[in-house]
């Protein structure tokens, strides 16, 4: 399962819209949609991506004669706001007026972040998601909003009350749409069918406290279905309750973990090594699984958010060159036995150990061809134990990667 989508999604339902009820529906994707509509106009709550955007629009089209209002965007990550064009111009082929496109005021930052820094973020998610070379994970353009909140804005869904929240979780920039009159919550990638995705390794700050306080923000409104950023709809207070409440409850626990242990005095790196992990009960919930975000990730968005960028070791404060490094300590062990302490680690099931050992061996000489084949085997057994997609994902390229470098050359 190389994405979000396949892991967190049905295959059976990607790429079609489930009813939820009277005016009412969620469009499966890479990203979902939420869609409502009713008394002359309709909403949709994110867009999808390029690719399933007109998918998504047509099912609105499909569902509801009732003119497109509003798309509002729950944050501005491009699988959300990716399909915006699709709904633009289904609109327009319906002979429609063009509906408004909202958003909290930090989208607009975050696109020209992304318009500035277009071919990192590119390579970056071609990486996380494991696309194929040549295709393009970013669009080169956005539909920015055309109107922007701060904190809440109300929508007048012909005659409906619709409320927009600002929450600091998975981005700044974050929306969850209210609709008070259904009881129903749309709240984009605040809720994904798995552990959240805080302190993704190579995306800027996220903020574990500010989700967990949003959670329940929308958990005390009692909603009766929720429309998620990914995975399937929730529904039924109870259950939605308890999925909202016990996520908070995880990400405050590894949140309190890290705040306990920097307060005490230990060191940002002391506080990874110690490997802080969900207590059992929360482990378990199959809405916490780390198929997505996971524990270790967590504690570096919690560091990252209090304890800056050193983790203590004050040879890393102003380090030396890692070939150099590396090279001395090869030097010093002798390639062949770091080879061999290696290759045992990885018998004995050791294999981040491994791993460590063996990228010595690779920056010392990138050309080290048994290296570099020993570094693609240690990151394909990684990938197979791996639960976090995105971690696998990660390891998979290096493995590529590693296979490349060993491969004779033409």
């Amino acid at each position: 399962m190389g994405t979000i989508g396949e892991a967190l999604t049905s295959r059976k339902k990607n790429g079609t819209v489930e009813p939820l009820g009277d005016g009412l529906a969620q469009f499966h994707g890479f990203c979902n949609v939420g869609l409502a509509w009713g008394g002359g106009a309709s909403l949709v709550v994110d867009t999808s991506n390029e690719l399933l955007g007109p998918k998504a629009a047509s099912g609105l089209a499909e569902a509801t004669d009732d003119p497109l209002a509003y798309v509002v965007y729950t944050h501005g990550h491009v699988d959300h706001v990716g399909g915006a064009p699709a709904f633009l111009a289904s609109a327009e082929e319906r002979g429609h007026p063009r509906p408004t496109v909202w958003g909290h005021e930090s989208v607009c930052d975050r696109m020209a972040r992304y318009r500035l820094t277009w071919g990192w973020n590119n390579e970056v998610n071609r990486r996380q998601f494991q696309l194929p070379a040549g295709i393009d994970a970013f669009p080169k353009d956005f539909v920015e909003p055309d109107e922007t909140y701060r904190d809440t804005a109300e929508l007048d869904l012909a005659g409906e009350r619709i409320v927009l929240h600002h929450a600091q979780a998975e981005t700044d920039d974050a929306t969850w749409v209210w609709l008070p009159e259904r009881s129903v919550a749309m709240v984009g990638d605040l809720s994904i069918a798995s552990l959240p995705n805080a302190g993704n390794p190579n995306k800027p700050q996220r903020y574990t406290l500010g989700w967990a306080k949003t959670l329940e923000a929308i958990a005390a409104r009692e909603p009766v279905t929720v429309i998620p950023g990914h995975g399937d709809p929730i529904r039924g207070k109870d259950t939605i309750a308890e999925t909202l409440i016990e996520t908070a409850r995880a990400l405050r626990f590894l949140h309190d973990a890290v705040i306990e242990r920097m307060n005490a005095g230990q060191w940002p790196d002391q506080i990874v090594d110690a490997q802080l992990e969900l207590p059992p009960d929360l482990a378990a919930k199959p809405y916490l699984q780390p198929l997505y975000g996971c524990a270790p990730f967590i504690v570096r968005d919690v560091l990252r958010m209090y304890a800056g960028w050193w983790g203590g070791n004050p040879a890393e404060l102003i380090p030396a060159k890692r070939a150099d490094v590396a090279r001395d300590l090869v030097a010093t062990a002798g390639r062949e036995p770091l080879l061999e302490r290696a290759r045992s680690l990885l018998g004995e099931g050791q294999q981040r150990r491994a791993l460590h050992l063996v990228m010595h061996l690779v920056e010392a000489d990138e050309a080290d061809v048994d290296s570099q084949a020993l570094l693609a085997e240690i990151c394909d057994a990684i990938v197979a134990i791996e639960p976090s997609f995105i971690a696998r994902n990660f390891y998979t390229t290096a493995a590529a990667r590693a296979r490349a470098a060993a491969a004779p050359s033409s």
